[in-house]
Order: C-alpha cells, then structure tokens, then sequence
C-alpha cells in the first residue's frame, strides 16, 4: 500500500478518534477515566444517586477471581492480604465481601471496590474518592488531595466508614425481600426501607420502598408523600414524583396546594380537585403527619419485641419513644380540638379526620372519657363512621370492668374480654358496620 495513503489514513483515525472523545460529556469522560483503573473488567455498572462520593453498582456476568487486597468478615473484621499475608486468597465466599483499593496519583484519586458473591457471579460497588481535579471539576468532592501519602491516615478513616456501608448491603442481600401479603409486612419493609436512607443507602431504600409500595391495600397513603419528600432531598425527582402520581391514582381526594407545588406535571391535577373538595390543606396535612407519627413509633415498637425481644434496651428505648409520641399527638389534636372542633369530613376528608380518633384510642382513660362525647356528635352529623365510636365505647368500658357491647378488645393476656351479651354480639357488630365474630 501507498505509504502516503497509510499515513493519511492513520491521521484520518487519530482526528476521527479524537472528535470522538472531545465530544464526551464530562460524566462519559469521569466513567471512562475510572472503568480503566480498575484491576479487572467489570460488565455493566449503574451511577447511584443521592450519595456523598461518586458512587456506581457494577455486575459480572461469571465470578470474578482478581485477589483482593482486603477481606472483610460476617462479624465486621478484617484480613488485609498482599502486603502482611505472603499468599493470595483464591477463592470468594458468599458471606465474605472482598475489598481492592485503588490509588491514583495522576488522577488525584482514590477508588474503593467491595464485592460480593451472589448465585456464582460478582455484584460489587465502586466508591470514588476523588479530589478537586480540572479534568473532572463536577466529581471533585475533596478539596484536599486524598492520594496523597501524606494524607493516608484521613483516607483510612474514610475507608472504615465504607466498611460499615459494605457491612450494611451484605445484611440486606441476606434478606429474602417479597412483596407484603400482611399489613405486618407492608410495615417491616417501610422500617428496613428507612434504616437504608438513614445510612445513606439510598438506592437500595429506593427499592424496598418500591417493593412496599407494591400492594395497595396496605399502603398508608401519607407515606407516599412522605417519602416522596424524602426522595425530593436526594435528587431522585422522577421516583419522588412517581409516588405521588400513585397517590393521586389511590386517593380520589388528595391534593397538595397547587401554588406550592413543585411539579408543573401534577398541577392541572391538583387544581381539578382543589376545586372539587375545597379542603383546609395545612390541618389534613398536619392530621395525616399525627396519623403516620402514632402508628410508625408504635408498629415499630411492637415489630422490635417480636423479631428482638432478647434486646431489652431497644425495645425499652422504642417504648418510651412510642409513648412519647402519644403524649405530644395528645397535646396537638387537643389543640386542633380547641381551635377547629372535630374534623369535619368536608374540610379534611375521611382519612385525616380518624386521627383525633386514633389519638384518643390510645390515650389514657379520662381524655377517652372526655373525648367520648364528640365522637358521638361527629357520628350524628357523619363525619366518621360508628365503627370508631364502638371501638371507643368498648375500650372505655373494658378499661373500668364492664364487659364489652361490639367484641372489638383484647384483654391483657391476649384474649378476647368478656362481652356484654355474645347472642346479640353479631347483631349489634352488623348495626356499626364490624363483620361478624365467629
């Protein structure tokens, strides 16, 4: 061949090659830049969001047998290989999670990989330590050089607090996750899901969240928006929107202030049912937030005494919180009481006018007792159903030693207390709306 020609040829390639790469983003540039530090190959990754260094989660396809530079243990300890064990380690175990530190000095960066072994193949994440650097402006999260020898010791401490985060994912992926079949378990997730975004695991909480969020009919809809917030505080937009959108799909009525709202998508909606319900938003949602607050201190409590009931201290700790938030519930809706009366059901809709109810069930004998009459005012004009009313009438009575009209209390022991007359139980059960007892 011409020689000229192969050189134009090869000239023609490098400006091909290098159109191609000044036209990367800074994000493709940042990727490319890491995935060629790596020891081994990796198949596919996924950016996480939300997390305080560059982050992304990575698969192989087939197990991946690079020696590791670090073991990290089920109890949270630690082998480091390499440097203080003559051998290497050949073999992976699902229960440990295997550990290679990356330093780049041309870079400016320091790259942490844990792995795990799940079904035969390698999952692993990527934490990316990187320091201010002109290629990668936008991913230079340290304003002091974490490569650099001088500055080991900081990087070290930052490496341990990815080991409490490797040991967290490990716990996680030991758990068989389902969809819930119970409220019981739509209330197990919605824990689980919580304690992953309180560390930071916001990924993983997005999808366990996702997974409670599955079966409507345990779906306390408050939530929905609570945790749409929360997804809000993380940059995850579209999965904040996409709860509230499921909102809006199981709850005829709810709406969220059209001025307020952030989501241009959602406002044509909101103002269709502003329009319809009129209601006083800032009370529902104030009712809503008491509603969620009693039941998750108190589901939370009581989910703890059955799945830890040896830890005495937490459950200790989870009770007093729990009676806590019934105290403070007491002192807000008996305030809402005093300046708004009893929820009328046109001014904040069916499910936040239970809350007064549901505080009250749980409050001490003689706010029930005062409370008493208007529940049943709230009945006569139909603002809340009688079921709610019967359930308080019985509690009151089984609280002073008469036996219960409705069967809808529990003694100490766990069994049903006595009733008032169990031939006509089913009939009066039937006149509040409670199925019947069998």
């Amino acid at each position: 061949m011409n020689r000229k020609i192969v050189i134009t040829a090869l000239l023609a390639l490098v400006v091909l090659t290098g159109c191609k790469t000044n036209g990367l983003t800074e994000a493709q540039r940042f990727e490319r830049s890491v995935l060629k530090e790596l020891p081994f190959a990796v198949d596919s990754i996924r950016w996480l969001t939300g997390v305080d260094v560059p982050t992304f989660w990575f698969l192989n396809g087939e197990y991946t047998s690079y020696a590791p530079d670090a073991e990290i243990r089920p109890d949270g300890s630690w082998e480091v290989w390499k440097k203080f064990v003559p051998e290497k380690l050949t073999r992976q175990w699902e229960e440990n999670i295997w550990r290679n530190v990356v330093v780049s000095r041309k870079n400016r960066r320091v790259i942490c990989i844990d792995r795990y072994l799940r079904h035969g193949r390698t999952e692993g994440y990527c934490y990316i330590y990187q320091s201010e650097h002109r290629k990668y402006p936008t991913y230079g999260t340290f304003h002091w050089d974490v490569s650099d020898p001088h500055n080991v010791e900081f990087t070290g401490m930052m490496l341990e607090d990815m080991r409490k985060l490797a040991m967290k994912r490990q716990r996680l992926a030991d758990g068989e996750l389902e969809v819930p079949t119970s409220q019981e378990a739509y209330w197990h997730l919605m824990f689980h899901a919580d304690s992953l975004f309180d560390a930071r695991l916001y990924d993983e909480a997005r999808r366990v969240y996702d997974l409670a969020f599955t079966e409507d009919r345990y779906i306390l809809p408050s939530q929905l928006s609570t945790i749409a917030k929360k997804m809000s505080t993380i940059g995850a937009t579209s999965t904040a929107l996409a709860y509230l959108r499921h909102r809006i799909a199981i709850e005829k009525d709810f709406y969220e202030d059209p001025s307020m709202c952030s989501y241009e998508e959602l406002k044509d909606t909101f103002l269709q049912r502003c329009g319809h319900y009129h209601y006083d938003i800032a009370l529902k949602e104030q009712l809503e937030y008491i509603f969620e607050r009693d039941q998750y201190d108190r589901l939370l409590w009581s989910q703890a005494t059955k799945d830890y009931p040896s830890d005495t201290q937490r459950n200790e700790q989870l009770a007093r919180r729990a009676l806590s938030t019934d105290s403070l519930n007491l002192a807000l809706v008996g305030n809402i009481l005093q300046r708004h009366g009893f929820p009328r059901r046109e001014r904040v809709g069916d499910f936040a006018n239970q809350t007064v109810w549901l505080v009250f069930q749980h409050a001490d004998l003689e706010y029930q007792k005062w409370f008493l009459p208007q529940m049943e005012s709230a009945v006569a004009r139909g603002d809340i159903a009688p079921v709610f009313l019967a359930m308080l009438r019985d509690r009151i009575d089984v609280r002073e030693g008469r036996p219960q009209k409705y069967g809808t209390q529990m003694d100490s022991n766990g069994q049903l207390a006595p009733l008032l007359d169990a031939s006509r139980v089913n009939e009066w059960r039937q006149e509040v709306g409670l199925p019947p007892m069998e």
